[in-house]
């Protein structure tokens, strides 16, 4: 009965997983087809460029030429639409979230059926894996989104 009732609540917990994935993409796809809510437009825009400070023309004059090799600092680049397409992510920390709590609780499960004898399927511990795989995948996009977000700040 236990074994229904962790394995009912972890096939819910994936089947809302990948139902909440493909609605936040079918939205962005209405988004860009223009069709729908504007849910794949990026919110963050790329920083606004300062006009560098010139000196008057009369220090020139006064001063002789020096010939330098060291270059004036530039102003910075616009980020790379991947860079803000990163960025326009907000929901990939929740989803990592909850994808590394359920490699936790798959985790908890695995050590529970190793030490009871139970018929459980024995691919169950390579499900856990790869769901722990994906945790760690989702993680790192999460933290270039974060770094995106930073790189994008007004």
């Amino acid at each position: 009965m236990a074994y229904v009732l962790v394995m009912g609540g972890l096939a819910l917990s994936v089947s809302f997983t990948l139902g909440w994935a493909l609605w936040r993409l079918g939205r962005a796809a209405l988004g860009w087809l223009g069709g729908g809510p504007a849910a794949g437009k990026s919110k963050v825009k790329p920083r606004a460029r300062k006009p560098a400070a010139r000196k008057p023309a009369a220090s020139k004059a006064a001063t002789p030429r020096k010939t330098s090799t060291r270059q004036s600092a530039k102003t910075p680049s616009e980020p790379w639409a991947l860079t803000r397409w990163l960025a326009a992510r907000h929901s990939l920390l929740p989803l990592a979230s909850l994808a590394l709590m359920l490699y936790a609780l798959g985790r908890v499960v695995v050590f529970g059926l190793q030490h009871r004898p139970v018929e459980a399927p024995a691919s169950f511990p390579q499900v856990v894996d790869v769901v722990g795989w994906t945790a760690a995948a989702l993680l790192g996009l999460a933290l270039l989104s974060l770094l995106a977000r930073w790189r994008c700040r007004d």
